[in-house]
């Protein structure tokens, strides 16, 4: 999923979540229901359903988090290079 795409696929209708009761011994989960449609006609197709989980999420954000980190670091320094550069 582009997570960039949450927030208009969500105002849209285009997704949601669903929380499913335990059964047995399975335990209660979430899924990520998004709509689908045919690119060609506009007729819309059966749903795509994805099992997410809150611990999944929250370790996808924390390892975008290290990456921005990371980048954010070497912007820095090539900042320090372009300056160096200009000072010749």
């Amino acid at each position: 999923m582009d997570y960039a795409k949450y927030s208009d696929l969500k105002s849209k209708s285009k997704l949601s979540f669903k929380k499913i009761a335990a059964s047995g011994e399975i335990p209660e989960y979430v899924v990520l229901e998004t709509k689908q449609y045919d690119p060609n006609t506009g007729e819309a197709l059966t749903d795509s359903s994805k099992k997410i989980s809150l611990e999944d999420l929250e370790n996808t954000k924390a390892m975008h988090i290290a990456d921005k980190a990371k980048i954010d670091a070497q912007l820095v320094e090539i900042g320090k290079m372009i300056t160096d550069i200009k000072a010749l």
